[in-house]
């Protein structure tokens, strides 16, 4: 097997996974709680364009992390690639079951803002995503064992 193929399979899975995680760690220890901060009305009206490019990133990296790391695994066999390979697309069925009812329910134009409900979905939404995090985490220590 070419081991430029091998190479670009593993960089392009590490680059994408450690784009993914950083993106997931910042928003659960930085722009999450900073949002948890400001009122609720505000914290909606910040949550909705964010989640709208989130998606896109975060779906985005995890797919070519997975696809790098799914190649590394069939061209070296290496256990591994596989595990880092199932555990980064795990974050897209888990954020489909557990995360998406959230956030449509967050979107939802009819959401009143100010409502206990409003800040309840929001810290939920917070423990949820911090999940996503810790896969990320979890797949790129896998690439370095």
């Amino acid at each position: 097997m070419s081991l430029s193929l091998i190479f670009a399979s593993k960089f392009i899975s590490k680059i994408s996974t450690a784009i993914f995680t950083g993106g997931a760690v910042y928003c659960s220890l930085v722009e999450h709680p900073a949002r948890l901060k400001i009122d609720k009305r505000a914290a909606v009206s910040q949550f909705r364009p964010s989640l709208k490019r989130a998606i896109l990133i975060q779906s985005l990296t995890s797919s070519i992390a997975f696809i790098g790391s799914s190649v590394a695994y069939y061209l070296e066999n290496d256990k591994k690639w596989l595990y880092s390979a199932i555990l980064i697309m795990s974050v897209i069925p888990y954020t489909l079951l557990c995360i998406m009812p959230i956030n449509r329910k967050l979107t939802d134009p009819n959401l009143d803002p100010d409502s206990n409900e409003t800040k309840h979905l929001l810290e939920k939404w917070g423990l949820l995503h911090s999940v996503r995090s810790i896969f990320g985490l979890v797949s790129l220590i896998l690439m370095e064992l």
